[in-house]
């Protein structure tokens, strides 16, 4: 099997992040081993105001020193939220020590939506993730972060093909290899757009669903890392991801106890397992 190293917080309440991304990995019959940037008592949405926050930077550091010891080697790495500028160099520093060969770098930069980083985070933090971009084989930022890593005003955004292409390029002159732009919409459709390598733009879409839940980029991004790691086809793996994503968030709206602070992933995972 292969065996996909997650590095994000643990939000011990919330539904995202690590408790997302587990589960969602091994449902697709991929190894998922974690490594926890951060601990806080619950995700930072605006429903849980006074959250806690531990940082795990010790941790950090021991467990990477313990895995190259052993030579311990990954088929991928996937970051999402990660609390802290300086765990961004700390990881740069390590990832060729416990990389596989020909494995898979994936980034959600995960700090920021609808136009504003998420509480805690600034530019500094922004600009920090620049750096996780330069060595990304895939990178999966909504708009809201492209922009901020780009420095772009986010309100003048006109959602062109054209606009969405250029802002995809920018972030490929960062050293991405493939960018793959989430929260894409068209009419009635919502999805997500790759310019790959060669640069070429293609879309997946499904039915746009007009309701606010927190960590579907999270859920998103899991599906697209487990799929691709039984697939080796990030086409296939967007278009998955795309299904299971609005999957998750109906299961949600038709559970009888509802919540906004997630989404019922759990009742969909059968879709993910092959």
């Amino acid at each position: 099997m292969k065996n996909v190293l997650i590095i994000q917080d643990i939000a011990q309440f919330g539904k995202c992040s690590t408790t997302v991304a587990l589960p969602i990995i091994s449902a697709c019959g991929v190894t998922g081993t974690i490594m926890p940037t951060s601990i806080l008592s619950t995700h930072t949405g605006p429903e849980f105001p006074g959250f806690t926050f531990v940082d795990m930077m010790d941790n950090l550091v021991q467990t990477l020193q313990h895995w190259e010891a052993l030579n311990i080697k990954f088929d991928a790495i996937y970051t999402g939220y990660l609390g802290r500028v300086d765990h961004v160099d700390l990881l740069l520093e390590h990832f060729p020590n416990i990389l596989a060969d020909d494995a898979k770098i994936f980034i959600d930069p995960a700090f920021g939506d609808h136009g504003k980083y998420y509480t805690g985070f600034d530019d500094t933090y922004g600009q920090a993730q620049r750096k996780l971009v330069a060595v990304a084989d895939f990178v999966l930022p909504n708009y809201t972060e492209a922009c901020l890593m780009l420095g772009r005003d986010f309100d003048a955004l006109d959602y062109s093909e054209a606009e969405l292409k250029e802002i995809m390029s920018e972030l490929q002159a960062i050293g991405a290899k493939n960018v793959i732009m989430t929260g894409v919409r068209q009419d009635d459709l919502i999805g997500a757009a790759i310019l790959n390598e060669e640069g070429e733009l293609n879309y997946s879409y499904s039915t746009y669903i007009d309701q606010m839940f927190h960590g579907t980029g999270d859920v998103f991004a899991a599906a697209v890392v487990g799929t691709f790691m039984n697939t080796n086809d990030i086409y296939a793996s967007i278009d998955k991801a795309v299904e299971y994503v609005p999957a998750a968030i109906q299961a949600t709206i038709d559970d009888e106890n509802p919540i906004t602070y997630g989404v019922h992933f759990e009742k969909v995972l059968h879709l993910l397992i092959n």
